[in-house]
């Protein structure tokens, strides 16, 4: 409060919530609230007997809620208008202001009233009378805006055709902008508006108080100084010529009338302090003004640069998700013009299938900050021509301009490669599982027919063995030997398709034990051929133990059968794979000999079915068997090689990710691991 106000020291607070975006009515000054509103309401409170207090904000929304939840006792001069008649109680109006139409002196366009709207991009203050006013009007397209000075710079820009506001409003802002704003009324005034003093709804005691009040302002006089102050234009036509008239005569009458030119001369120095301080005020919002015009201007000339320039889809959407600007990357993506799509939701151009997750984009943002990027999300996007293309969007919310900005990727050969990626997988998937199971029923019902045929072979074979000539002698050693070898094939098949039919669920494995059970199981045949094997430390793995036996049975049962002259020697280790291609980590085991090795061509080729080097009267089996170890290995998540020469033995090694791996083994070191050359030998 201004020092002298008569108040008593303890006179009660009145809390004011002030509205510090609408010139000359109420907005801020070097930080400090000014405008009509803001004389008024302390003139007002000052005539009750109450010390104003303000709560200046930006946001009428932020007020009202002050309002609701009585941080403040009432709003200063509110455009009263039919939908917040529901929610507020008001005053007698404190002033009352037409409401026009302006368009760019330049343009084409030339409404007479509401109607000649339509068809035309109508700036508005988002949330203000003329807003409300105008979309509840069919055929109106609006853009919303945040302050005044935004409306009347849309216009002047080219963004919008017209505008509606309050005269007084728009003639002060373009009185101090620093440059001719080519704008003019068109038209008659749409309406009156009335500002007056608003409570919260049903506090009709503190009306009756305002109401009062400003009947003793109007009486005094003082509320048409503020008047002519604030709505006047220059402020010297504040003074009438009868003020003027009469202190020329109090002047000239000064030696007769010397009571009377005292009092009139107390009058002159109080009504010059008045223009005076009416003249600094003014000087203060100009300058304000100014500076805030040319921030904005500078702020939307580079926002307009990067929209125009933007390769990808980017738009505005109010908080209701109506689209309310799109950049020239839009229509080139989509095939619609920004006036097609304009004020049309958002989520009418989402595939109905991609609503709920398209919601969050519009709703503040996933991260529920002001002004932090969205989650991105993925879409069908519809475009002009019927056709939909996948869009990967993200958005930034500022919650008190009540707007979301989107900007979107087109991700549609990325997304259509995805598809076709796992649409070639789940045929891969359903492919493998039919081969599998025709697999296992196939060898599982061969097994009946060639079990009898077996059985009557082995019965000619003892019963008419000698009693025949010699070829039939041969004939039947034939038969029953391919009869054995295709019951060997058909059991070593159906192994094959129960590495993934009936795998059990991976635990932890302690590969020392799977050594020792193999070991222990291929005793007999080691001891035969005085085989020896050296072992490095093995760690505890994740894996499928019966697998994990079968692998090494298969690969040391192979080491003693394609032996050389010498005993089979035998080394089995582990160690920390050190290559990439496994971030988790993995163990890189071998199973070395000294065999008869092989030649490079045939590397591959050994870890298919069916597939032997040797005839199968030199070295028994199906050629399956490793095979077996290749799926095994693949089921781990790993893979298995060969290094071998001729005459020189062969190094088997087999790759076991670690990803689901808890623990190793204490003996067992990251990094390299293995043995420290001190192998243990075991001789089975």
């Amino acid at each position: 409060m201004r020092p002298g106000d008569g108040l008593p020291p303890d006179a009660p607070e009145l809390g004011i919530g002030l509205l510090t975006t609408y010139p000359p009515l109420s907005y801020m000054v070097e930080g400090v609230p000014a405008g009509f509103a803001r004389d008024l309401s302390e003139a007002v409170a000052r005539a009750a007997g109450r010390r104003a207090v303000f709560h200046a904000d930006d946001s009428g929304l932020v007020l009202r809620s002050d309002l609701v939840e009585g941080k403040v006792d009432v709003l200063a001069l509110v455009a009263e208008t039919p939908e917040r008649q529901t929610q507020l109680e008001f005053s007698e109006p404190g002033v009352e202001v037409a409401e026009r139409i302006y368009v760019r002196r330049d343009g084409g366009a030339h409404p007479r009233g509401v109607a000649d709207l339509a068809g035309l991009l109508v700036s508005v203050v988002e949330g203000h009378a003329s807003h409300q006013y105008l979309r509840a009007m069919p055929g109106q397209r609006l853009l919303p805006v945040t302050t005044p000075l935004d409306a009347v710079m849309a216009v002047a820009w080219g963004r919008a055709d017209a505008l509606v506001a309050p005269e007084p409003v728009v003639e002060h802002i373009i009185r101090r902008l620093p440059t001719d704003a080519p704008l003019q009324p068109s038209g008659q005034p749409l309406r009156t508006l009335r500002f007056s003093f608003g409570t919260a709804k049903g506090n009709t005691p503190l009306v009756a108080v305002l109401n009062e009040a400003l009947v003793k302002v109007r009486a005094s006089g003082e509320y048409d100084t503020l008047y002519r102050r604030w709505f006047g234009g220059n402020v010297l036509s504040r003074y009438t010529d009868q003020e003027l008239l009469l202190v020329g005569v109090a002047f000239a009458l000064l030696t007769v009338f010397l009571g009377a030119s005292v009092v009139l001369l107390s009058r002159t120095v109080r009504l010059r302090r008045d223009v005076e301080a009416g003249t600094v005020a003014t000087r203060e919002a100009r300058a304000s003004m100014l500076r805030e015009a040319i921030s904005r201007q500078r702020a939307e000339q580079e926002a307009e640069r990067f929209f125009a320039l933007s390769l990808d889809p980017v738009a505005i959407v109010t908080h209701q998700g109506a689209l309310r600007r799109v950049n020239p990357a839009w229509v080139r993506l989509f095939g619609f013009l920004a006036e097609e799509v304009t004020g049309h939701p958002f989520l009418d151009f989402v595939h109905p299938d991609d609503h709920n997750a398209s919601q969050p984009l519009l709703v503040s943002g996933t991260n529920g900050l002001a002004g932090v990027a969205a989650t991105p999300v993925e879409n069908r996007f519809r475009c002009k021509d019927g056709v939909y293309r996948w869009l990967a969007w993200t958005s930034v919310a500022l919650p008190e301009e009540g707007l979301v900005y989107v900007s979107g990727r087109d991700v549609t050969q990325r997304k259509e490669a995805e598809l076709y990626l796992e649409r070639q997988a789940e045929e891969l998937r359903r492919s493998n599982a039919e081969l599998e199971q025709f697999a296992y029923i196939a060898s599982h019902d061969l097994q009946e027919p060639l079990r009898k045929i077996a059985s009557f072979l082995d019965l000619l074979a003892k019963r008419y063995v000698g009693r025949l000539d010699s070829d039939a002698d041969e004939f039947i050693a034939f038969a029953v030997d391919a009869a054995r070898r295709m019951k060997d094939m058909i059991e070593d098949l159906l192994a094959y398709s129960r590495v993934s039919t009936q795998g059990r669920e991976f635990e932890d494995t302690d590969m020392e034990k799977v050594v020792d059970t193999v070991l222990s199981d291929l005793g007999l045949l080691f001891e035969e051929a005085g085989a020896t094997v050296e072992r490095g430390p093995l760690p505890m793995i994740r894996a499928d133990r019966v697998q994990m036996e079968q692998l090494l049975r298969n690969l040391l049962g192979n080491a003693v059968k394609y032996r050389s002259e010498a005993a089979p020697s035998i080394s089995i280790g582990a160690e920390r794979a050190t290559e990439g291609g496994h971030p988790g980590g993995a163990w890189v085991f071998h199973v070395r000999d000294n065999g008869i090795g092989m030649k490079p061509e045939h590397f591959e080729r050994i870890f298919r079915v069916f597939q032997r080097l040797h005839g199968p009267g030199r070295y028994p089996g199906t050629g399956i068997g490793l095979a077996v170890c290749k799926k095994i290995v693949e089921r781990h998540g790993g893979t298995i090689a060969v290094e071998s020469a001729p005459g020189r033995g062969s190094t088997f090694r087999f790759v076991i990710p670690d990803r689901f791996a808890r623990a190793a083994r204490p003996d067992m070191h990251d990094g390299q691991g293995g043995h420290d050359g001190q192998g243990r030998q075991a001789q089975p």
